[in-house]
């Protein structure tokens, strides 16, 4: 049954997604064309217009699929559409773990294409050289396994703080939605507080740690590997945290009751 319901979210997650995917896609095209040949002064102008119009799709593309994941939850569990939705044979937890598990993939795929059109419009020799030096940097340092075990952790890392953002708006929508008026100011509110304060318990705690490790993440100097490696652990871990905690609190909070609009 949770497949079926991913299906229905994915749809209407990713139907205006789709069109924001094609015009990345022509965008890609347009600017690696422009960039590639010889730049004239008109050429010059068209290369900042149409980088303009690229990066703006990129940022566009990345709110709308956060957006979109909102605004799904909102209306399956708030709006008209919840009336059909609290009537189905299934339990909340179905549905809210079908909207959590379809947002982190929409999230994963909208990832994949920004850094796949970046990739194919920026990657040239000299960027590829520079990213070997890089790594390679890095694993004279630290070794090739930690160094390898780094790359993992702040992907990782990226990943999950992505999800916490996500997760952060779905608890302010199932807190600001128990209210009786201004629910979507609310949600706003709840969300972004809940964030904002979170991550600022991430950076005291990671403050705190540097301190121990007499490490100043402002420096220029890398971190010994074993005080990297906790550093890097204990980044993965809070937004573990984080993302577990906003999804068993929000899902408790939306078994109390829900208030229909």
């Amino acid at each position: 049954m949770i497949s079926k319901l991913m299906k229905y979210d994915f749809k209407w997650i990713n139907k205006i997604l789709l069109v924001y995917y094609l015009v990345l896609f022509i965008l890609t095209i347009i600017v690696k064309a422009v960039e590639s040949v010889e730049q004239s002064f008109l050429l010059l102008i068209l290369d900042k217009i149409v980088s303009g119009l690229y990066i703006s799709c990129i940022c566009g593309l990345a709110i709308t699929c956060l957006m979109r994941i909102w605004d799904r939850f909102s209306r399956k569990f708030y709006k008209d559409e919840s009336y059909l939705t609290h009537t189905l044979p299934v339990t909340k937890n179905q549905l809210f773990n079908a909207i959590v598990l379809t947002g982190i993939i929409s999230l994963i795929i909208a990832t994949i294409v920004i850094i796949a059109s970046i990739l194919f419009t920026y990657i040239s020799k000299d960027t590829i050289d520079s990213i070997k030096i890089m790594f390679q940097s890095l694993f004279d340092m630290y070794g090739k396994t930690t160094g390898i075990f780094f790359i993992i952790s702040f992907v990782l890392i990226i990943f999950l703080e992505t999800i916490y953002f996500m997760m952060s708006g779905i608890f302010g929508i199932v807190v600001g939605y128990r209210s009786n008026n201004y629910k979507l100011l609310k949600s706003i509110i709840v969300g972004l507080t809940s964030y904002g304060v979170l991550s600022t318990v991430s950076v005291i705690i990671i403050w705190i740690i540097s301190k121990i490790a007499n490490f100043e993440i402002a420096s220029q100097t890398l971190p010994e590997p074993r005080y990297a490696k906790v550093l890097l652990i204990t980044s993965v871990l809070i937004y573990l945290v984080y993302n577990l905690m906003l999804y068993f609190i929000s899902k408790y909070i939306l078994n109390k009751g829900v208030n229909v609009d």
